[in-house]
C-alpha cells in the first residue's frame, strides 16, 4: 500500500494543473491574514487583540483551501480517465481497490498538509503583523487548538471527495463544472426549491463552515461535532460510490 500512496503523490507532485490550485491557496492563506490585519488600521483597533488569533487562523483556511483540495483531487482522479494512464495504474495493480483506498490516503494526507501548512503561514503571518501593531501571539486563546485541528481535517474530508467525485464521473471538466457549480449554485438555491430554509445545515459547505466555526445559537446551523459527522457521512457516501463503480466498470473505454 506504501507504494501505491506513494505514485499517488508521485502524480500530484508532476501534474502541475493539480498544485497549482493547492500554491494559490497557500498564497490567499497569507493575503487573508494580511487583510485581516490592516483593516484594523495602524492604531489597533479594539478588535485587532490576541483574540483575534483563532479568527485569523481560521482566514487562513476556509472555502478556498478545502475548495483547492477537492480541486486538485478532481483532476488527479479523473484526468486519469482523460489521459487513459489509468489502464497503466490498473495494470500494474489489478486489485483496484487497493489503488482507490491509495487514492485516498493520498487525498487525506495532502489535505492534512496543506491545511498545516497554511495555518503555518498565516500564524507566521498574524505574527510578524500583530507584532507590528504590539500584540502578543497568545496560543492560549479559546479556539486556537480547535482551529488548528479542523482546517487540516476539513482539507483531508474534501481531498477524499474529490477523488470520489472524480471516480464517479471520470470526467474532468463534468467533475470540476459540478463542483463548482454546487458551491457557488445549488447549495443556495435547494433551501428555495424545497421551502426548508433550515435544510441547508445539512450540506456540504454548510457543514464545513459549522465545523470551522463551532457551535452558532442560529437555528439553522449544526453543533461542529454533528457538522462534521455529516461532511464525512457525505466523503463515505461519495469515496464509496466512486469504488464501487471503479470495480465494475471498464477502463480503457472511457474518456473525460
Amino acid at each position: 500500500m506504501r507504494s501505491l500512496v506513494s505514485a499517488e503523490l508521485l502524480k500530484l507532485r508532476s501534474t502541475r494543473s493539480a498544485w497549482i490550485p493547492l500554491a494559490a491557496a497557500l498564497a490567499l492563506a497569507v493575503i487573508a491574514v494580511l487583510a485581516s490585519t490592516t483593516a484594523a488600521g495602524p492604531d489597533g483597533t479594539p478588535h485587532l487583540s490576541p483574540a483575534a488569533l483563532p479568527a485569523l487562523l481560521r482566514g487562513s483556511g476556509g472555502q478556498l483551501l478545502y475548495g483547492a483540495v477537492l480541486l486538485c483531487w478532481i483532476v488527479l482522479s479523473a484526468g486519469e480517465f482523460r489521459h487513459r494512464t489509468a489502464v497503466t495504474t490498473f495494470l500494474a495493480e489489478p486489485n483496484r481497490l487497493r489503488v482507490v483506498a491509495a487514492k485516498l490516503i493520498a487525498a487525506a494526507l495532502t489535505g492534512a498538509a496543506v491545511g498545516l501548512l497554511a495555518e503555518a503561514l498565516g500564524a507566521a503571518t498574524a505574527a510578524v503583523t500583530l507584532s507590528a501593531h504590539h500584540v502578543p501571539l497568545a496560543w492560549g486563546q479559546p479556539g486556537v487548538l480547535g482551529t488548528v485541528a479542523a482546517v487540516p481535517l476539513l482539507a483531508a474530508l474534501f481531498g477524499m471527495l474529490g477523488v470520489g467525485l472524480g471516480l464517479l464521473l471520470r470526467h474532468t471538466a463534468a467533475a470540476l463544472g459540478l463542483a463548482l457549480m454546487w458551491a457557488f449554485v445549488i447549495e443556495g438555491i435547494i433551501p428555495m426549491l424545497t421551502h426548508q430554509p433550515g435544510i441547508i445545515r445539512w450540506l456540504p459547505e454548510a457543514a464545513a463552515n459549522a465545523v470551522l466555526h463551532g457551535a452558532s445559537p442560529a437555528a439553522t446551523t449544526l453543533s461542529a461535532g454533528a457538522a462534521l459527522a455529516v461532511l464525512a457521512g457525505y466523503t463515505a457516501a461519495l469515496a464509496g460510490a466512486g469504488a464501487a463503480l471503479t470495480v465494475r466498470r471498464e477502463i480503457g473505454t472511457t474518456t473525460g
